[in-house]
């Protein structure tokens, strides 16, 4: 599978820019701190897809694709955490939610395609 045509990764991509972007506005006593998580969890999220999907063995690209909805989970909880100490305002945390929210979506309509028997002809 060629990792850069998937709209997982794709989306997933284009959230983790915009979390970058997002901290920058983060107080400067927080870039040690939660900037440098959600940082670190957004650039994951991609990777993940990116090595899952390269990989020849099922099991593996699976495992992958979990860890990259983990990835997701976490990236949320750290968003709301933000939120709550007033970094972002309503309207960024909802339109980030939205896109963590159509991102597992997307991951698992496509586990789910992967879990399909094959038909043989």
């Amino acid at each position: 599978m060629n990792y850069p045509d998937l709209k997982f990764w794709q989306k997933s991509r284009r959230l983790s820019t915009e979390i970058y972007r997002t901290v920058q506005t983060f107080p400067q006593e927080e870039r040690g701190g939660l900037c440098q998580q959600l940082r670190e969890t957004a650039a994951q999220i991609p990777t993940d897809i990116a090595i899952g999907a390269s990989s020849k063995y099922h099991e593996f690209a699976i495992r992958q694709l979990q860890m990259a909805k983990a990835g997701l989970f976490k990236l949320e909880t750290l968003i709301l955490i933000a939120e709550d100490l007033e970094y972002i305002n309503e309207d960024k945390l909802d339109a980030i939610l939205q896109d963590i929210t159509a991102c597992q979506k997307l991951m698992d309509d496509y586990a789910r395609s992967m879990n399909k028997p094959k038909v043989k002809a």
